[in-house]
């Protein structure tokens, strides 16, 4: 068995299979067994990309986190421990300053939106500083998330004195906006922090209302977009220019901006099916905010947005092009 492939100069960690010489790359896509993400897109998705070339590439699909996690899938991927991950750019410090514009409040409507735009302005070329050693199969900006308290605050126009378990820097920024005390938990970290009262509730989607037990420690949920995380399922640039001509065929067919979009879509259902049960359960109180009280808190985190950019050269010219590009995908171009 072959164990790399030098090409180049550079020597690539695919694994062959020596019968066939079939290039096997190893997928991570960090889902544990039996998840609905895991049986819904990533093995469909890998299902697709090995019925393209067979013989020439396959998928090898690594449920779990047992060769790499949230934290190290970058490095690891880039290590050739694995080929293929996916990464949310915050577990990436500093590397993706620019494409987490995907993960503001009060932009896109949905992760579609969000994950259109994103691929779009990717292909601008104005994020390629970023992406110099990763190559994007697809590009995510996940349903952003929203207030999740253990009751209901005494006032919807100022938090103070709450404390809010609050996993990235845009929903840190954004509980402090409010008047509220961020507690950079981890997200499943918060059901332990509400249970015992060290936190009031905490800024989450509804991907994990159920997964994370959310519901299980929380009465009172205000939608309203508060940020989230972006990312991507993406494998080394060297590793990709490295494939032969059918195997990158069978990655190309099924990545871009239609497969992001597919992506995005399908965390957009995973979502409503937390809302769904968050507003059927007698037990929980789902609201809205009304037309005033949704301006006042978007100027507030319009605010918590000029503070995240402070640190980001570069940052106002891509903004300014993301929003027009959500702009675009909501009127359907």
């Amino acid at each position: 068995m072959k164990a790399a492939l030098v090409t180049g100069g550079l020597v690539v960690g695919f694994v062959h299979l020596a019968a066939a010489d079939e290039i096997v790359l190893r997928f991570t896509p960090l889902a544990q067994p039996g998840t609905a993400a895991l049986t819904e897109f990533y093995r469909p998705w890998t299902d697709k990309v090995n019925a393209v070339a067979p013989g020439v590439l396959k998928l090898d699909l690594r449920e779990g986190t047992t060769i790499a996690n949230t934290i190290n899938i970058y490095e690891r991927v880039m290590s050739d421990v694995t080929h293929i991950g996916f990464v949310l750019f915050n577990y990436v410090s500093g590397k993706f300053p620019l494409a987490e514009v995907a993960a503001l409040p009060f932009i896109a409507d949905n992760s579609e939106q969000a994950s259109v735009a994103l691929w779009r302005l990717y292909e601008t070329g104005m994020l390629d500083s970023e992406f110099n050693e990763a190559k994007p199969l697809m590009l995510i900006g996940l349903p952003q998330s929203l207030l999740h308290l253990a009751k209901a605050p005494k006032s919807l126009d100022d938090l103070a004195g709450l404390k809010l378990v609050a996993p990235t820097q845009i929903t840190s920024l954004a509980a402090a906006a409010l008047g509220a005390t961020p507690l950079s938990l981890s997200s499943p970290e918060a059901y332990q922090a509400i249970l015992r009262s060290t936190a009031d509730g905490t800024i989450l989607s509804y991907n994990v209302y159920t997964s994370f037990k959310i519901g299980e420690v929380t009465t009172y949920h205000v939608d309203a977009p508060l940020g989230t995380a972006a990312g991507m399922i993406f494998m080394k640039k060297a590793t990709y220019d490295a494939l032969p001509p059918k195997a990158k065929r069978a990655l190309d067919e099924n990545s871009g901006e239609a497969a992001s979009r597919a992506w995005g879509k399908w965390w957009d259902g995973d979502n409503e099916n937390g809302h769904q049960l968050a507003k059927s359960d007698p037990k929980q109180t789902v609201v809205a905010l009304d037309p005033a009280m949704r301006a006042s808190w978007k100027k507030k985190l319009d605010g918590a947005i000029a503070e995240w950019g402070k640190s980001r050269p570069g940052i106002d010219k891509a903004l300014a092009e993301y929003r027009r590009l959500v702009a675009d995908v909501q009127a359907g171009k």
